[in-house]
């Protein structure tokens, strides 16, 4: 059901809004089989490695992504990002790093590049008489929002403008 809702709403929105750049980010529990968590939930088996079924939806996402021009399929987003996020007790919130493999279209590593990628030739940030019309907003580095406890330590590195 996941897969037919993801596609039918880039479609739709695709449709409406042709000049959308459009991502989906996955993170997804890396629940390790021999946990404390029922069989449908596990993600990672035994020997270290994702359920076929986590694979499966790798690849099917892997189909969905890639759209580059407003002519371009609609039913393709801009970019997709899939990240497995560990849950065991030491390593809590850090990204399983194994899966997706590096050279994956969707590696979380991919997603914002590709998403402020396409953002900047959509809407042409470098023509200076449209500039007021197309800049794109960015937060400052040194912004009052940035100051809170969680942003502390993201390890991420703020898009100059």
């Amino acid at each position: 059901n996941r897969l037919e809702e993801t596609i039918g709403e880039c479609t739709n929105i695709h449709i409406a809004y042709p000049t959308l750049v459009f991502g989906y980010l996955f993170l997804i529990r890396a629940n390790r089989e021999g946990g404390a968590v029922a069989w449908t939930d596990v993600v990672i088996d035994r020997d270290d490695r994702p359920v076929d079924g986590i694979v499966r939806f790798h690849q099917a996402l892997s189909t969905m992504t890639g759209r580059v021009g407003i002519r371009t399929d609609p039913s393709r987003y801009e970019a997709i990002g899939m990240a497995l996020i560990d849950v065991s007790q030491a390593t809590a919130g850090q990204v399983v790093p194994d899966f997706p493999p590096a050279t994956s279209a969707i590696h979380f590593d991919r997603f914002f590049t590709t998403i402020y990628q396409r953002y900047d030739e959509r809407y042409v940030v470098s023509a200076p008489l449209l500039a007021e019309r197309t800049r794109r907003l960015a937060w400052l580095p040194d912004s009052p929002a940035f100051d809170a406890a969680p942003f502390d330590d993201l390890e991420y590195d703020l898009r100059a403008r």
